[in-house]
């Protein structure tokens, strides 16, 4: 009796084949987020043959979460996001080597995680830590796998690739409040996550393989009405200056804010479903573990 290989059917490819393998498996790759796109990206980078795996999220699952983030079940409710990844990952491949961050990505961790992986992948659900991630890739050249997915639509980008244009070529500032609606407010359709996040994953692949085309100084659009794919070109704007990262909201523990107290403003910015998380199955998440953001009253 012998072993089957379990990645015999890529390695049968002529263009990828063992060279192409043994790229995936010496390869470090990050994935900030683990919701509707870090769920699919995760899944089939591992399922692949990415062995090194690191894993950024600092949210719970929510049942809301569950028809489009694919890694979790019922009992992972109110588990962090990332320790419930980490679990079914392994169940596919028990020889990965996971990293877990149980936190936000932010202007002061940025440099010491993101310089630990040749790849990022940016399956994040807001504007703020898109531009975020996108400003450290540029500072610490990293090449970066960009996507979103919004109701029935989405967008798959490779970015500061080989001298390649990046986020702020394409959309050169962050979207004032209100402009824009994220899919927490406007909805996504779980399928299109899926769609997305698999584009996704085929451009970590050619980038760690050479395998292919990647999609450098392309945006392409996937329209989930028609089923139809566009591409859009830019160029890189080389007169643009050097991004500066963007500042993320103020952390601050607990016993900070209470000896200041009267500098500050507490807002809770949980949504519905993450303040009744910890009141469904006896669980009772204490106010002072939960993280808020901080706002500078102004004087």
């Amino acid at each position: 009796w012998v072993m089957e290989d379990r990645f015999i059917r890529q390695k049968q490819i002529i263009s990828f084949g063992e060279e192409g393998q043994e790229a995936l498996q010496k390869a470090k790759v990050l994935i900030v987020g683990c919701g509707g796109l870090g769920c699919p990206v995760a899944m089939y980078l591992s399922r692949a043959g990415v062995v090194n795996i690191g894993l950024i999220d600092g949210d719970v699952v929510q049942l809301s979460n569950l028809h489009r983030q694919i890694l979790f079940n019922e009992q992972d409710v109110g588990s962090l996001k990332v320790v419930a990844a980490k679990q079914a990952l392994l169940l596919g491949n028990s020889d990965l080597l996971i990293q877990t961050y149980p936190y936000r990505l932010n202007t002061k961790n940025y440099k010491e995680i993101l310089s630990e992986y040749d790849v990022i992948i940016d399956c994040s659900d807001n504007f703020e830590t898109r531009y975020l991630v996108n400003d450290a890739c540029v500072i610490l050249n990293k090449p970066l796998v960009y996507g979103a997915a919004n109701q029935l639509e989405g967008q798959v980008a490779v970015f500061n690739y080989m001298g390649s244009g990046n986020l702020r070529d394409v959309f050169p500032e962050l979207p004032k409040d209100g402009t824009i609606q994220n899919c927490e407010e406007a909805g996504v359709l779980g399928v299109i996550t899926g769609i997305i996040g698999d584009l996704m994953a085929l451009e970590v692949i050619k980038l760690i393989t050479g395998v292919g085309k990647p999609l450098i100084n392309t945006l392409m659009q996937f329209d989930g009405e028609t089923s139809r794919l566009f591409s859009f070109n830019y160029t890189p704007n080389q007169s643009i200056i050097k991004p500066i990262v963007h500042s993320d909201s103020l952390q601050i523990t607990w016993q900070e804010y209470s000896a200041g107290a009267d500098t500050f403003q507490l807002v809770d910015v949980r949504t519905k479903e993450e303040r009744e998380v910890g009141h469904k199955g006896g669980i009772h998440i204490p106010l002072s573990e939960l993280q808020f953001r901080m706002t500078e009253l102004k004087q």
